[in-house]
């Protein structure tokens, strides 16, 4: 029998809580640096950050699901192949957290027509759907439904536009969702998500039997090498809204942390370090949308 401090670690590993918190945080993050007053935004940055949070969740319970064989080679230690958690209790509970997300979309749509009106929901109902719409095509196999997570290139870039998708949607929380500043700090993070998923796809090879990941179908030094070109781009990307004036330049020295990592992944992955890329990468990326932050908070 588990503790119960067992008990919650192996429902916050199944929901990727990290995950959700990470996803979460970027709901405020357009409001940070827009400038936008929280006390006016707060009911529908928290619905935001319900319906994301949720989504996140059931999300990853249900990947688990589907991967729970691949999981026993690669990740045995995860609470469905370790048997911490039932199949049912999971499924159970990703339908159900998908389910209050959809509740959350719902409640976001009330709240706006209410307090705002004009329809001023359509861009947060646009990128839920789309977020949806990815999740389905990612994950479901069959005559109808590509299952791009065993689609080479095609399944990363989808869980790194779900990066993306998260800071679009706390943009569209505040109205801002088609300002070019959120969309390049989107695209940022979409590059580096991408790579960093390219390169666990090269640690986990041994276990994606039924996958054609990049590292499969392109090799390995060439998938590592189109893991450093992904690097550098993200590293351009995050200079470019300093570049194109949306942010002081002089504040480009804060988002420094983030570049420097990116570019320390180099001699790891000479060396066929790719756990070490990894943590490289999402240390870029935690560094990266914290510094763009940051640069939000000191200008507004």
């Amino acid at each position: 029998m588990s503790t119960r401090k067992e008990y919650v670690r192996n429902w916050w590993d199944l929901s990727r809580g990290w995950n959700m918190l990470w996803g979460i945080s970027t709901v405020a993050l357009g409001a940070v640096m827009m400038g936008v007053d929280y006390e006016e935004k707060i009911i529908t940055l928290a619905l935001h950050a319900f319906t994301i949070g949720c989504f996140i969740a059931g999300w990853f319970a249900i990947n688990d699901l589907l991967d729970i064989d691949i999981d026993r080679i690669n990740h045995p230690q995860r609470p469905l192949p370790s048997e911490n958690i039932s199949e049912l209790s999971a499924k159970k509970y990703g339908h159900r957290m998908m389910i209050l997300s959809g509740v959350g979309m719902v409640a976001i749509i009330m709240n706006d027509e209410k307090n705002m009106g004009g329809m001023a929901w359509k861009d947060s109902v646009a990128v839920w759907l789309v977020a949806l719409l990815m999740m389905i095509a990612y994950e479901l196999d069959g005559p109808y439904n590509p299952a791009l997570k065993k689609r080479m290139f095609w399944g990363n870039l989808t869980i790194a536009m779900t990066m993306a998708i998260t800071i679009l949607f706390g943009a569209a929380a505040i109205d801002y969702a088609l300002h070019p500043l959120l969309w390049l700090v989107a695209a940022a993070a979409c590059v580096l998500t991408t790579a960093r998923e390219i390169i666990m796809d090269n640690r986990d090879a041994i276990g994606d039997i039924d996958r054609n990941t990049y590292a499969k179908i392109k090799g390995v030094e060439r998938t590592r090498r189109t893991v450093w070109i992904l690097s550098v781009a993200a590293c351009l990307l995050l200079v470019m809204p300093f570049a194109l004036g949306y942010l002081p330049w002089e504040l480009v020295v804060i988002v420094l942390p983030s570049i420097a990592f990116a570019i320390m992944t180099k001699p790891y992955l000479s060396r066929g370090k790719d756990g070490k890329v990894g943590n490289l990468l999402r240390l870029s990326m935690i560094s990266g949308l914290a510094g763009l932050a940051a640069c939000g908070i000191i200008i507004n």
